[in-house]
């Protein structure tokens, strides 16, 4: 009998940075899982600094290696400096690395967000709204797999196990008890903070749950405020994200990744764009009624208050069904399929 296939090895390039937020490194971290349950073994390479932004990282007990450039890929020291595919997700990667980084793997996979820059790639995943092939004909390699579409975002598995039920509590229960403010980990300029105040003022008597990460600029205030608001909730670092969304009845929340988690549960949002890069997405899914949008978070104060008022029992079911109809969650298991598959094939 032959002998048995190593397990295919992946190394996962991507960064979490103050500025940057751990997006990044918590849809790569979605994808490894789903990876690593069909038999691959996983590495990652990220700036110094990433997993104590993102302590998941840490806990996920994959190695993680510290590159000091873009183009830099470390592997394990067992693995011998090769692996058999590299993910790159990063938004300051260029074509010239991506070459760079084919002397390490045969198979080069990139994940991207705006269809804006030139890739040397055999696997290019978007999870944009109103993917466009053609927008990527000139920017790839003739013969790359395009994987498009909100459907192939990488999202953690807990979210689509939860759908079914999340959606019928929406249906069953409308009205607007509990919000949920999701800004990200990094918490750019404190922003957590200035929506709790918000909400608070109008709605006194709503419950709040704010998510925030262990370096986040609002923590202290809101731990403190926490202790004199009952309704107030801090949660730091959290493992069971779906499950806190669906018993939330509405999101304030940046136009992320985070954003298409909402969708897959049917959780209506208040989007709020902190980055150009989510401006398309945010603008789809406005248009789609899933979400209300605020474009900059220097009108928060002029515009939420005002948008909180509009969101009655009604509206709010029509964004959950319109929410749900964007994105399954079942992104993570069609590139890990897929990016299976073509390493079977160079091997």
């Amino acid at each position: 009998m032959p002998a048995p296939a190593s397990p295919p090895r992946i190394l996962i390039r991507a960064d979490a940075r103050p500025e940057l937020g751990g997006g990044h490194i918590m849809r790569c971290l979605a994808l490894a899982a789903a990876l690593k349950t069909r038999g691959a073994e996983i590495a990652f390479a990220s700036a110094p600094g990433s997993a104590a932004l993102v302590p998941a990282l840490s806990r996920s007990g994959y190695p993680c290696l510290d590159a000091a450039t873009t183009g830099d890929a470390p592997t394990p020291e067992n693995w011998g400096g090769r692996a058999d595919a590299i993910i790159i997700d990063l938004y300051s990667s260029t074509r010239v690395d991506e070459t760079r980084l084919r002397a390490i793997a045969p198979v080069i996979a990139v994940i991207e967000d705006l269809p804006d820059r030139l890739h040397d790639c055999d696997l290019l995943v978007d999870q944009g709204f109103n993917p466009d092939h053609t927008a990527y004909a000139r920017r790839v390699p003739a013969g790359t797999q395009l994987l498009l579409g909100p459907d192939m975002a990488p999202l953690r598995p807990g979210f689509a196990a939860l759908r079914s039920e999340a959606l019928a509590r929406r249906a069953r229960e409308p009205g607007l008890r509990r919000i949920l403010i999701a800004m990200g980990l990094t918490d750019l300029g404190g922003i957590s903070a200035r929506l709790v105040e918000l909400v608070r003022t109008s709605l006194p008597e709503i419950a709040i749950d704010v998510v925030l990460g262990p370096q986040a600029t609002s923590l202290p205030a809101l731990q403190q405020r926490a202790k004199t608001d009952p309704e107030l909730s801090v949660l730091v670092d959290i493992d069971d994200m779906a499950a806190r969304m669906m018993m939330a009845d509405l999101a304030i929340g940046a136009g992320g990744g985070t954003a298409l988690e909402r969708c897959v549960l049917g959780l209506p949002s208040i989007v709020i764009v902190l980055a150009e890069n989510q401006r398309p997405a945010a603008r789809a899914m406005a248009r789609a009624g899933a979400v209300l949008t605020i474009e900059t978070p220097e009108t928060l104060a002029a515009t939420l208050p005002g948008l909180l008022q509009e969101l009655t029992g009604e509206r709010l079911v029509q964004m959950s069904a319109c929410s749900a109809q964007l994105c399954d969650g079942g992104g993570a298991d069609r590139i890990a399929e897929a990016l299976i598959a073509m390493i079977g094939r160079t091997t």
